[in-house]
């Protein structure tokens, strides 16, 4: 058991090291509020392994950790529910043999999308839904390429002896 917490904490470590490096490079000259999701990797892993648990725990320590250290309260209603909501629907879909890293990992990224334009909508009203064609389409990019990235490294752990 103490092995396994150690992991999930260096897991979410990684993760949170991972936000703040995309943090320095943000993407807002694309549009505001979008990112690569580098630390979405880290719950992709953990999902291609079977740990829904584990990634569902170091994704919700990762986020409460990131918005208390780099950002606002407010901020981590946002991402907590986002986080917490792409997480589940990235699990539903991991276990399907039809869908691939990269299709759950872009169905994750829509589903944070979305789910922040919800919250957003609830806070700020209803005409946060026309910036729903941008986010779509960077969690279609993003999502694709965080969900290619994940499945090469996916396939080196299966392969590597050590692992």
């Amino acid at each position: 058991m103490a092995k396994k917490i150690t992991l999930y904490a260096l897991f979410a470590a990684l993760a949170m090291i991972f936000g703040y490096i995309e943090s320095l490079y943000p993407l807002s000259f694309i549009a505001p509020g979008i990112k690569l999701g580098l630390a979405n990797s880290i719950v992709l892993l953990l999902l291609c392994g079977g740990d829904f648990k584990g990634a569902l725990a170091v994704n919700t320590v990762r986020i409460i950790l990131s918005a208390l250290l780099f950002s606002t309260p407010f901020t981590l209603f946002f991402s907590l529910t986002a986080g917490i909501g792409s997480t589940v629907v990235m699990r539903l879909l991991s276990g399907r043999k039809s869908v691939s890293v990269i299709g759950f990992s872009i169905a994750g990224a829509a589903a944070h999308n979305l789910l922040q334009l919800c919250v957003a909508s609830a806070v700020f009203g209803s005409a946060v839904w026309y910036y729903t064609p941008f986010l779509l389409v960077s969690a279609l990019v993003s999502g694709g390429v965080i969900g290619a990235l994940s499945a090469v490294i996916v396939k080196k752990i299966k392969t590597n002896r050590y692992f």
